[in-house]
């Protein structure tokens, strides 16, 4: 499982390509794709911006509030389309600690 790792309380732009199974990219014409996290009772929701669906592309800006964790949280993309929903995949989140005045 692909892994992330960031800096806790920071802003991030994260970048996805979308691919199947097979390892085809994935055309978004047409879907909404959500970014979902869930570390400890936390879950963190947002929409993603497909800024290229012939290629697969899409990204979720992450604001300090998004990010202000410690620890490992299970992420994943989901699309939907006409009613389907479709799980693009999941990976880990590493919030690492920083020094804090």
């Amino acid at each position: 499982m692909k892994r992330i790792m960031l800096y806790r309380g920071d802003s991030a732009t994260l970048e996805f390509t979308v691919k199947d199974l097979a390892g085809n990219v994935l055309d978004l014409t047409d879907w909404r794709v959500y970014f979902s996290m869930k570390i400890g009772e936390a879950i963190v929701s947002k929409e993603c911006e497909v800024f290229n669906p012939l290629e697969g592309k899409a990204r979720v800006i992450l604001e300090p509030s998004d990010t202000d964790f410690i620890g490992t949280g299970l992420a994943e993309l989901e699309g939907r389309k006409n009613g389907e929903v479709k799980t693009f995949g999941q990976f880990l989140i590493m919030f690492l600690e920083d020094v804090k005045e």
